[in-house]
């Protein structure tokens, strides 16, 4: 196949040329002076809010860059808390195991007072009968 375009009407060259007018990015000759003036003026204030912007991007930077390092601290202090919590379940479950033998035995000591307190009440009650005869008690 031939790919060639047959028509040579598109290989034609122009016969004359055309002048070309392009815009000049300089304008030649003296410029006004109030377009000058006002153009200094824009480009400063264009300067300084570009300098107002950097420096704002900056500390915005400072800011969030400290804001990451506190978050990271942060999360730091929070896994070695973590991790003491977990290192504590053992202990926490012995320390639970103890006090709750204490309870069971300050039950116990307070049932065995009682019984003390009571058996000291009977034998004083003995003592005073087997001393003291009173007659309506047989």
């Amino acid at each position: 196949y031939n790919l060639r375009p047959t028509f040579s009407f598109f290989m034609m060259k122009p016969t004359h040329p055309r002048p070309r007018k392009s815009p000049s990015l300089f304008p030649q000759g003296p410029a006004p002076s109030h377009q000058n003036d006002s153009a200094t003026q824009q480009a400063q204030s264009v300067t300084t809010s570009l300098l107002r912007t950097k420096n704002m991007m900056q500390q915005e930077l400072e800011r969030v860059s400290s804001l990451n390092t506190t978050i990271n601290d942060d999360g730091a202090l929070l896994n070695s808390t973590k991790e003491e919590h977990i290192g504590m379940g053992g202990t926490m479950k012995g320390a639970r195991g103890v006090l709750r033998k204490l309870g069971r035995q300050d039950v116990r000591d307070a049932v065995i007072l009682r019984c003390a307190i009571i058996f000291y009440w009977m034998v004083v009650a003995y003592v005073l009968w087997s001393r003291i005869k009173v007659p309506f008690l047989p």
